[in-house]
């Protein structure tokens, strides 16, 4: 007997686990969505097919789910994950809060470790803060771990850990905290364990939640790598309440390819190097940028805390996609992006020398000019990088150009543009899945970025997927619809909005 799933039943789970999770399955993980359903399924002894006809009735629904979201939602995590953020807590953050609060007479903080996982990032969280707080128990510490899996909050609760959680190097002293047991594992001691409060939360569904301490009670929140799996509308409603439940002054961290998501909430973005941070204020009194504020890499960054970093030395941000290559040692040959040398003679980038030497396919010494610029034109720089990558690309220099983009993405993250001409490389070399990842960050960043829509709909027509493309194409048509007709956008390159919107028309009615 065929028990496969049919176009409409397996839409019709989709749709079930979007309403009840967030989770959102595109056509490129259908086939992991089938696999998970095929797992609830023998679990629960019944067939696909049967599945379908009970899916209706609310207590098997209940129950179904139930399963299948512990096979959706096994996350990948281990200690001191992300090793740039820890120290910034270590050296930084938490220093500063622990002394203002010591200075306040009021003996308390108030963490929650949202999406936690097995638990390897609040029992971070926890060690570190015993290593920070000599007089530990004189403090009243609330470190919430919360997950929508309820067979991994089990094992989180047990502290049983193999190697692979620790593959990672510690950045404080954490033998002490875990002892051997069989099986080549480790077991975390109850002084860490009875540190963190567990809960089962549903963070789209379960908004109501308050800590215990009601809204505007928390110091730190840590969210990183679920928003990115969630549909638009459900990530803006599920960091609406991770604000809401921050005081005015604490932060929310995602991670480094989620940022864009947190745009138009009461924060403004604070960084450097790597870390990132958004820092609940009062509503309107956010930096203006796309409804959050960013700062610089290279300037000073002011808060209720001292957030200002000396001799901070960035991690790699290999979130960004295509991490194979880090940026220490990004090309074959050894070199280095830099974008200034000390040692250099300081000049004007010369446009027409660049420009020739682009045309001359000459990318390596147009790029050692702009290293050895100063410009006020800060955006004139980045476009002749732009113009570079695009020159690597044409000659087959993959890696350069693929270098030299990541090092556009981390001069700005709000900047769509890189991630774009990111993507394009992957394009060209027809790794599309790539590609795609790259364009989706790119709509983090800027969630109605028309040509991240195009290049999307682009390479779903090139593979055969024309209904996904139909959805971009749409999408890219209902951003036009709000522009004037004959504005001439920039990304549009040099076509007025009406006469792309046009252009589109004709691709979905052909």
């Amino acid at each position: 007997m065929n028990d496969s799933l049919d176009d409409n039943s397996l839409v019709k789970i989709r749709d079930i686990i979007l309403t009840h999770t967030g989770i959102l399955f595109d056509e490129l993980h259908v086939n992991d969505l089938v696999r998970h359903i095929s797992s609830a399924c023998t679990d629960l002894k019944i067939s696909k097919k049967s599945c379908i006809e009970q899916i209706e009735d609310s207590s098997f629904l209940s129950i179904f789910l139930e399963i299948l979201v512990n096979y959706i939602t096994i996350g990948e995590t281990y200690f001191f994950r992300d090793k740039n953020l820890f120290i910034y807590l270590r050296d930084i953050l938490l220093p500063d809060l622990i002394q203002k609060r010591r200075r306040e007479n009021k003996l308390y903080l108030r963490f929650w470790s949202a999406a936690c996982s097995s638990g390897e990032e609040p029992y971070s969280l926890a060690m570190l803060l015993r290593y920070l707080l000599i007089d530990i128990d004189d403090w009243d510490i609330f470190l919430l771990a919360t997950d929508i899996n309820h067979n991994i909050l089990n094992r989180a609760r047990e502290g049983i850990y193999s190697r692979w959680s620790f593959r990672n190097d510690p950045i404080i002293p954490i033998d002490l905290y875990f002892s051997k047991i069989p099986d080549n594992q480790v077991k975390l001691d109850d002084i860490i364990r009875n540190m963190v409060r567990f809960e089962k939360v549903n963070l789209v569904r379960d908004t109501s939640f308050s800590h215990g301490f009601g809204p505007s009670s928390l110091d730190l929140i840590l969210c990183r790598n679920v928003l990115m799996y969630f549909s638009q509308d459900k990530s803006n409603e599920v960091v609406s309440h991770l604000v809401n439940s921050l005081r005015i002054g604490g932060y929310l961290i995602v991670s480094p390819q989620e940022i864009g998501i947190i745009q138009g909430q009461d924060t403004r973005m604070v960084h450097k190097g790597s870390v990132f941070l958004h820092e609940r204020v009062i509503p309107g009194a956010g930096e203006e940028r796309k409804g959050s504020s960013c700062t610089s890499p290279g300037k000073d960054v002011t808060s209720e805390f001292s957030l200002a970093v000396e001799n901070f030395d960035a991690e790699d941000i290999d979130d960004f996609g295509y991490d194979d290559k880090s940026h220490e040692d990004i090309f074959k040959d050894g070199t280095k992006p830099e974008i200034n040398s000390p040692d250099a003679d300081i000049q004007e980038v010369d446009n027409r020398e660049i420009n020739q030497l682009i045309i001359e396919e000459r990318p390596d010494e147009a790029i050692q000019i702009i290293n050895n610029s100063e410009t006020d034109n800060f955006l004139q720089e980045i476009r002749k990088m732009e113009d570079v990558i695009r020159s690597y690309a044409g000659n087959g220099e993959y890696e350069k150009a693929l270098g030299w983009s990541d090092r556009l993405i981390a001069i700005d993250v709000l900047n769509p543009r890189p991630y774009l001409l990111k993507a394009a490389v992957f394009d060209e070399q027809g790794l599309y899945e790539h590609s795609l990842q790259l364009l989706r960050q790119s709509l983090y960043a800027s969630h109605d970025y028309l040509p991240a829509h195009l290049a999307i709909a682009g390479i779903y027509s090139k593979t055969g997927k024309p209904d996904l493309a139909r959805h971009h194409y749409k999408l890219a048509i209902g951003i036009l619809e709000t522009k004037d007709e004959d504005i001439i956008l920039e990304e549009t390159e040099g076509i007025p909005a009406q006469k792309m919107k046009d252009m589109i028309n004709q691709l979905l009615e052909g």
